[in-house]
C-alpha cells in the first residue's frame, strides 16, 4: 500500500521550500549529528509532510462517510450520528497507524537542490552537512602490528558509501567498537580485518542495505561479494519492505518491472517492489538510524511486566513457609 505522489503534495503543509530546507538544517542542527545531502532531503520531506498529519485527514474523511452512510442507511438520529462521528474520529488514527503503507515524497530532487543552492548562498554551507565529495577509503596498514593481534567480533558492511561516511562521521565505529566500510572498500573484504575477525568466536559481517531489489541482492549474495571465508556469518540488518511498509518510510518509486528476489518475501512485499517502490536508508532520520544499529547488536533486554512478576513469587518463595 503507497500513499500516490499526487495526494502527498495535496497534503503537504503549504510551506516554501526555502523554508522547509532552513526548518530542516536547524532541527538536524539542534540533535546534534551529521548528515547527508540524501538525508537532508527526506529531512525536507518530513518537514513538508508528517506522516502524522495524513492520519487526521483519513480520520475525518472516514468519520465523514460513515456517519453519511449510516443516516441514508438507518435513518439514525442526529445525536446517534453524532457519536458515530466522535467513535470514527478517535478510533480511525490508531487504525491507520497500524496500516502498512509508504509515503512518496512531496518534494522533487530538483526542487530541493535549488532550494539548497538558495539556502546555501544565503547562510553559508550548513554545519552539520558532509560534503558531497568522498574521502579517501580507509585502508588498513601494518603502521600498529600490535593493534591486529586483538580480535574484532564483527563488522558493518553498508550498501551506500554515502551512509558509511555518515556513521563514521559520527564516530558510530568507536561507540559499536568496529569497522565501518562501505560495499565498495570491503570487496573483498581486507584480509587484515578477516584475520581479526577470525581471532573471535563466531564472527559475523552487519550488512545494512535498502529495501530495494538491488538492496536485497546484495544481501543474497554478500558472501560471494565480500569473499568471506566459511567460518564468519552474515548477518542482513538492512531494510526490507515490511520495515518500510510498517515504519511509513518516504519510498521513491521508479519504472516497474517484474522482479525475482533471492530472499522470501510475502506476497505485499513482492508486489511494492515490483511496482517499482525503493526505500532507502537515507529514509530513516540520523538520530534512529545512529540509535538502531547499536541496538541490533546489543539487544536490550525486556524487563518482565508486573504481572509475570506476580505470578513468579509463589515458585520463589514469597511469603512461604521455608522448605
Amino acid at each position: 500500500m503507497n500513499v500516490p505522489s499526487g495526494v502527498s503534495r495535496l497534503l503537504a503543509r503549504r510551506l516554501d521550500p526555502l523554508t522547509a530546507v532552513e526548518q530542516s538544517v536547524a532541527r538536524l542542527q539542534d540533535e546534534g549529528v551529521r548528515y547527508t545531502r540524501r538525508q537532508l532531503y527526506y529531512e525536507v520531506c518530513r518537514t513538508l509532510l508528517e506522516p502524522l498529519e495524513v492520519y487526521p485527514v483519513v480520520s475525518r474523511t472516514m468519520a465523514v462517510v460513515g456517519a453519511s452512510l449510516a443516516l441514508v442507511a438507518g435513518r439514525l438520529h442526529p445525536i446517534r450520528a453524532g457519536v458515530v462521528n466522535a467513535a470514527a474520529l478517535v478510533s480511525t488514527p490508531s487504525l491507520v497507524w497500524r496500516l502498512p503503507f509508504t509515503i512518496t515524497p512531496p518534494i522533487t530532487e530538483a526542487a530541493f537542490a535549488e532550494a539548497l543552492t538558495a539556502c546555501c548562498t544565503r547562510y553559508g554551507q550548513p554545519a552539520g552537512l558532509l560534503a558531497d565529495e568522498l574521502p579517501p577509503s580507509p585502508r588498513f596498514a601494518y603502521r600498529e602490528p600490535d593493534l591486529y593481534d586483538y580480535g574484532v567480533p564483527y563488522a558493518l558492511i553498508c550498501q551506500d558509501a554515502t551512509i558509511a561516511r555518515m556513521l563514521r562521521a559520527n564516530a558510530l565505529h568507536m561507540e559499536m567498537g568496529c569497522p565501518i566500510l562501505a560495499l565498495e572498500e570491503a570487496s573483498p573484504l581486507p584480509e587484515v580485518l578477516v584475520n581479526m575477525l577470525l581471532l573471535t568466536h563466531a564472527p559475523y559481517i552487519l550488512l545494512l542495505h535498502d529495501a530495494s531489489p538491488e538492496g536485497l541482492t546484495f544481501a543474497a549474495v554478500a558472501r560471494e561479494l565480500l569473499n568471506l571465508p566459511s567460518g564468519i556469518h552474515v548477518r542482513a540488518s538492512g531494510l526490507y519492505p515490511r520495515h518500510a511498509l510498517r515504519q511509513h518510510l518516504f519510498a521513491v518509486r521508479r519504472a516497474s518491472a517484474p522482479y525475482r528476489t533471492p530472499i522470501t518475501l510475502g506476497t505485499i512485499e513482492h508486489r511494492w517492489l515490483c511496482a517499482g517502490y525503493a526505500a532507502e536508508v537515507a529514509a530513516l532520520r540520523p538520530v534512529t538510524l545512529l540509535r538502531a544499529l547499536p541496538r541490533i547488536v546489543h539487544p536490550r533486554r525486556r524487563r518482565p511486566s508486573w504481572f509475570a512478576e506476580l505470578r513468579r513469587w509463589p515458585s520463589d518463595g514469597h511469603m512461604s513457609w521455608p522448605q
